[in-house]
């Protein structure tokens, strides 16, 4: 979405207009059980407000996580934590986040707990800033809104806080309105911290993005940039319900300039006979049967009217 160059980042009507218009992008069929993820940039009292009224609609189930801003009552809270309550983070396969000590053994496979350290942990801070001697602090936000705090070693050269360089600990935060009842691993704070860093997908996105040309603009005319944008976006758009759809494998991870050589520039022919289009292509090539199986893939999807 083009914005004036004096737009602010916080700016919670924009927020909205992204929000309202990712949620429509998706299939009516798939818009009753969301998860909305954010980042600490687009949090606002209104986005919050707003995610909390998608959910309260009876029939749908909207779970939302967003980042959270590091401030005074966060850091209070956060030296308030005992340390048995630091729980190990874990990665998106459910495997526990650590790296190999300096000194470990030859053996990566090993269980020795001297050559690993723990990377990441993760904790829960709803009961100290809502029940804490200080009281409830959120209590011009929703009820049931909880608030996490991850903290994992920084790597080499990262920039951190007075507070952070303390005790050399890199903080983030994230809120979401999973409920504290919830049972098994869904309610578990490392699950829903892994949850919300599928997230940075989302950088990856943008990244490759501009190779569809987004933000590339071939002009000083606003209106050309305009359509300049929705059709790098619908370029980017559909190359995702590409990967989604039709491809497997490492092919349904790869970027646009993967896709280009290997399927989009492929030398192929569509004819048409007996009521049918058939797909020409040389059997050579190396990637002849991804194509085919994405072909008869879409082929197979309905046709909208």
């Amino acid at each position: 979405m083009l914005r004036p160059g004096s737009a602010g980042s916080n700016t919670a009507a924009d927020h909205l207009m992204v929000l309202d218009a990712a949620v429509t992008a998706l299939p009516l069929a798939f818009r009753r059980r969301l998860m909305i993820t954010c980042d600490g940039a687009g949090a606002s009292h209104d986005l919050i407000t707003r995610l909390d009224e998608l959910a309260a609609r009876p029939g749908y189930q909207v779970i939302y996580s967003v980042g959270w801003e590091l401030g005074k009552r966060e850091r209070a809270a956060i030296t308030a934590v005992p340390a048995r309550a630091w729980q190990i983070a874990v990665d998106e396969r459910g495997e526990a986040r650590e790296r190999r000590a300096g000194q470990s053994c030859g053996d990566r496979s090993c269980g020795h707990r001297r050559c690993w350290i723990e990377e990441a942990h993760v904790t829960e801070l709803t009961g100290l800033l809502r029940e804490g001697p200080a009281g409830d602090q959120l209590s011009g936000w929703p009820q049931k809104m909880r608030i996490l705090a991850r903290r994992e070693r920084p790597h080499p050269g990262a920039q951190l806080t007075l507070f952070e360089a303390e005790d050399g600990w890199r903080y983030s935060l994230r809120v979401t309105n999973r409920p504290a009842a919830t049972r098994g691993w869904l309610g578990q704070p490392a699950y829903i911290d892994a949850a919300h860093r599928v997230h940075a997908r989302v950088e990856d996105a943008i990244r490759t993005g501009k190779d569809c040309g987004i933000g590339k603009f071939p002009s000083t005319t606003l209106a050309m940039n305009k359509a300049w944008q929705a059709a790098a976006l619908t370029a980017a758009t559909l190359l995702a319900w590409l990967r989604l759809l039709a491809l497997d494998g490492p092919l349904a991870r790869a970027e646009p300039k993967t896709l280009r050589y290997r399927i989009l520039h492929a030398a192929a022919r569509l004819t048409r006979g007996g009521r049918q289009r058939r797909l020409h292509i040389q059997a050579t090539w190396p990637w002849a049967a991804d194509i085919t199986t994405a072909w008869e893939r879409i082929s197979a999807l309905p046709q909208a009217p």
